[in-house]
C-alpha cells in the first residue's frame, strides 16, 4: 500500500510541476481536462497552471501518508494515515479541478461561433437572406 501511495504522489508531483512550468502538453491522459480546458491548446495550459500548486500538494499528501503508513507501529494509526491522506489527496484535487477550470473559463472563446450556454448553435438556413435593418433600436 505505501508504494501504491509514493507512486501515486510522484506522478501528481510530476504533473502539477509540468502544469505549473506550463510544460503539460494537452493530452486524455494527465491535467485537468474538460471540454472547457480541451478546446485550445491555451485554455488547456492557463487550467494546469492554475491547478499546479494543489496537484503539488496532492503528491506532497499522498507521499506523507506513505511515511506515515510506514512509521505507525500500529494497523489503527497506519489506516487512519491513509484515510486522512486519502481524504486530503481528494479534496487538493477537487481544488485543483475547480481552480484549472474557473482559468480556462477566463479565456475567452476564439471559435467562429461559440455556441451559447447550454444550447446548440443555431444551423445555417438555406436561401434566406437577412431581413434589412428596420432603424429602430
Amino acid at each position: 500500500m505505501p508504494f501504491l501511495f509514493v507512486f501515486t504522489g510522484l506522478a501528481a508531483a510530476v504533473v502539477g510541476f509540468l502544469g505549473l512550468a506550463e510544460r503539460l502538453p494537452r493530452n486524455n491522459l494527465a491535467g485537468v481536462r474538460t471540454r472547457t480546458t480541451m478546446r485550445s491548446d491555451a485554455a488547456f495550459r492557463a487550467a494546469n497552471k492554475a491547478a499546479g500548486v494543489p496537484t503539488l500538494a496532492t503528491g506532497g499528501v499522498a507521499v506523507a501518508g506513505a511515511v506515515a503508513v510506514w512509521l505507525l507501529p500500529t494497523e489503527d494509526g497506519a489506516l487512519a494515515a491513509v484515510l486522512v491522506s486519502v481524504a486530503g489527496m481528494l479534496a487538493l484535487t477537487i481544488l485543483g479541478g475547480v481552480m484549472g477550470l474557473r482559468a480556462a473559463q477566463a479565456l475567452p472563446d476564439r471559435r467562429p461561433n461559440p455556441p451559447r450556454a447550454g444550447r446548440k448553435p443555431d444551423p445555417p438556413r438555406a436561401g434566406r437572406r437577412p431581413s434589412p435593418p428596420t432603424g429602430r433600436p
